[in-house]
């Protein structure tokens, strides 16, 4: 009978083998129906009596399998992608998602990225020349040795973005929040950070040169590090 009890199980998780979380649930519901079933049996039940008593208690796991189907039609949109050392000038990549993606070496020169997921991808030695990073989600994002001269920035998620060796100069970040972010290495001259808000960035051996913070907002550990780079905050708002 736990023959029969593994066949009905493993074809309700059928469609879904190539999910760890389901393979994972697969086998602890196994286990859970086998100690039923014997618990069915001590009371006295016959085996074909246990055996449905035991398999009608799981009439609610469709909903924990359509459940399941949705993440794995949201890990089918959020794959991972490499588009490294490609010529991809003028590409659309609005409303993408593209976790760890690799875009390395690459020349991507006016392409769209607006409204995209870019968790934890790279964009390394790459030309992002007049880019629009519009609403993108740049957590963990790593830009390095990258060529961003006239991009487009405006209300992305920089938590835990890095900038390292990078062309920045004169961008606007006018009214963005920074979080965990590193400019490392970077040129900045004339970028500004005008009514932005910045929590514990890190300026590394960059080009601070005219850069504007009018009117940003700042905690006390960034504030005193451009401070000591004599970067004018006369009209900064410390938190």
């Amino acid at each position: 009978m736990n023959k029969q009890l593994r066949e009905h199980v493993h074809h309700i998780f059928a469609p879904y083998q190539n999910i760890k979380t389901a393979q994972e649930l697969e086998e602890e519901l196994l286990l859970n129906l086998m100690e039923k079933y014997d618990d069915h049996k001590q009371k006295g039940y016959n085996d074909q009596e246990a055996y449905r008593l035991t398999i009608d208690s799981i009439g609610e796991v469709s909903e924990l399998v359509e459940s399941i189907n949705l993440q794995h039609s949201e890990l089918e949109q959020a794959v991972r992608m490499d588009f490294s050392r490609q010529r991809l000038w003028d590409s659309d990549f609005r409303c993408v998602s593209v976790h760890d993606g690799k875009f390395d070496s690459s020349d991507l020169k006016h392409s769209d990225f607006s409204h995209s997921d870019l968790t934890n991808s790279t964009f390394k030695n790459s030309n992002l020349q007049d880019c629009i990073f519009e609403d993108v989600n740049l957590t963990g994002t790593l830009f390095k040795g990258t060529n961003l001269k006239g991009a487009n920035f405006k209300k992305c998620n920089y938590t835990k973005t890095q900038f390292k060796g990078c062309n920045l100069a004169g961008l606007q970040f006018e009214g963005e929040t920074f979080n965990q972010t590193i400019f490392e290495g970077s040129t900045l001259k004339k970028v500004s950070f005008r009514n932005a808000t910045l929590k514990n960035v890190q300026f590394r051996m960059s080009d601070l040169k005219k850069m504007d913070f009018e009117g940003a907002i700042m905690d006390k550990l960034t504030y005193n590090f451009l401070k000591g780079s004599k970067v004018d905050l006369s009209n900064v708002t410390i938190l």
